[in-house]
């Protein structure tokens, strides 16, 4: 018994991605042992993450996560007098003209786009990588009647995607489609989130980076960072329904370059975009990694609690609120991605996106295979399990090209 314990020890000390609630990897009669009196998902995940706490990882993560938090929440970002009312009044219109005596399924909210007809294609440098630039126009338009219609599409620097585009002559090759976080947009911080260059010359991926709307070069001037997520509520569902119009026609493209085997990787918000399109488009493989997945809830765990109060009384958080954005949730739509390749990891002790929003979304999803590391939301840039655990599941969805 002694010598088991020492080896499996071992063996987690090797392949630290061997996660503990990962049900893939328990042996099948292992497993059925294990029902007869094993305790709740709930209460396993929790004991999973649990385990994944270490005392400096765990204060290092933390820290870092309030310092961002703090970023975040500069008081030019708080709502003036007033905001909160006509945020109010927004809802109260957007529910109306969407979900109005009808409910309707995010597949059929979510029209199918256009392929792309002009796109630029620059040639651009990385320190690790040369890159492709792409640019083209994005053609998403908020309908006329909505009531966020006027300041959305009067975004101006927003009418045009972009993406950077790593690719390898000669033989095909899969396609990863990875989509950044809350307030990057950049290629020095999405090559270096993403790993980019292990993931391309290493595992001999292709590569496909899209600029989420409001951000990178798409951020008008007179925005904040990060102004995809603020009060003004229909930013996000717009933003949201923008970065899944727009990636949907990436992956039209990048099938049309010849892709016959499409992956998606996402950080933070961009956890959120790539789950609610692994439920609209046919993708073989989804990561999803420090994950958000409810914004409605994300905007009432974090809020002061007079502000909550005042929004709550305005109408901006409740059943409205919550039933506008199931339009674009991942939580209402089913991966069409298998169950075997489908990925979450999470921080244990996340202070941003919080290890709450990443048990819902590993329910939703059923279960699959997730990785607890010992830290914050930002703390995956250093973790020493992060890493593994994602080349591990690539390697074992396909997503690598070992002779290369």
């Amino acid at each position: 018994m002694g010598s088991a314990r020492m080896w499996s020890s071992l063996l987690n000390s090797l392949f630290p991605w061997r996660a503990p609630v990962s049900r893939e990897s328990a042996h099948p009669a292992k497993r059925k042992r294990a029902r007869r009196g094993r305790q709740p998902a709930g209460a396993s995940i929790r004991l999973a993450r649990s385990n994944a706490y270490t005392g400096v990882a765990r204060f290092a993560g933390r820290s870092i996560d309030r310092l961002f938090l703090a970023g975040m929440s500069r008081p030019h970002r708080y709502p003036d007098a007033g905001d909160l009312a006509r945020v109010g009044e927004e809802i109260t219109a957007a529910h109306r003209l969407y979900r109005a005596g009808r409910p309707v399924a995010p597949s059929a909210f979510h029209a199918t786009p256009p392929a792309i007809d002009e796109i630029s294609i620059e040639p651009a440098w990385h320190p690790s990588m040369r890159f492709e630039w792409l640019s083209f126009e994005s053609g998403y338009q908020a309908p006329s009647e909505d009531p966020a219609a006027d300041r959305w599409n009067n975004y101006d620097r927003n009418h045009v995607a972009h993406a950077w585009v790593a690719r390898h002559s000669g033989p095909e090759r899969p396609w990863l489609i990875c989509l950044h976080g809350l307030g990057t947009g950049g290629p020095y911080a999405d090559f270096a989130g993403f790993r980019a260059e292990k993931l391309h010359h290493e595992l001999g991926l292709n590569l496909v980076m899209p600029v989420l709307p409001l951000h990178g070069p798409r951020k008008p001037a007179a925005l904040p960072i990060a102004s995809l997520l603020s009060f003004d509520l229909l930013d996000a569902f717009h933003g949201v329904s923008q970065a899944v119009w727009d990636t949907r026609r990436l992956i039209q493209w990048a099938r049309a370059q010849g892709a016959t085997k499409i992956g998606l990787y996402g950080l933070s918000m961009g956890s959120y975009v790539s789950a609610l399109l692994a439920g609209l488009d046919n993708v073989d493989t989804v990561i999803a990694g420090i994950p958000v997945c409810d914004i409605p809830d994300l905007f009432v765990h974090h809020a002061p609690v007079d502000q909550r109060q005042e929004a709550e009384d305005n109408g901006v958080l409740g059943v409205q609120t919550r039933e506008l954005f199931e339009l674009v949730s991942p939580l209402s739509v089913l991966p069409q991605t298998t169950l075997e390749n489908r990925f979450i990891f999470a921080g244990s002790d996340d202070k941003v996106s919080t290890p709450e929003q990443a048990e819902r979304l590993w329910e939703h999803w059923g279960q699959p295979g997730i990785r607890w590391f010992a830290g914050g939301h930002v703390s995956f840039f250093w973790s020493s399990e992060v890493a593994p655990f994602v080349d591990h599941r690539l390697h074992k969805s396909g997503f690598a090209v070992l002779d290369h």
